[in-house]
């Protein structure tokens, strides 16, 4: 988590949330559901974006770092990303 968030910020990502400790399957890796059999939890950061490039560009960093970065399978960042209709602070 330290190491995406740090990447986030050193890219001036202002906005997103932290999710930890969340269990799961994943579809490379062992499972993770923080337990003594299968040890570990995966986190999730969720980023709102108002310009689509910025989206873009936070994305291929990401894909970066799994390429370069990433310790093994069980490491890897899984990107998900969807436009909103809607984006405001009132």
């Amino acid at each position: 988590m330290e190491r995406i968030t740090n990447l986030l910020d050193e890219n001036e990502v202002g906005n997103y949330q932290i999710n930890d400790r969340v269990i799961a399957k994943n579809q490379t890796g062992a499972p993770r559901f923080d337990t003594p059999i299968w040890p570990g939890y995966n986190v999730i950061i969720t980023m709102q974006f108002s310009d689509n490039k910025e989206a873009e560009m936070i994305i291929a960093l990401l894909k970066k770092f799994n390429k370069e970065s990433a310790y093994g399978v069980d490491e890897l960042v899984t990107v998900c990303s969807w436009e909103m209709d809607n984006y405001f602070f009132e």
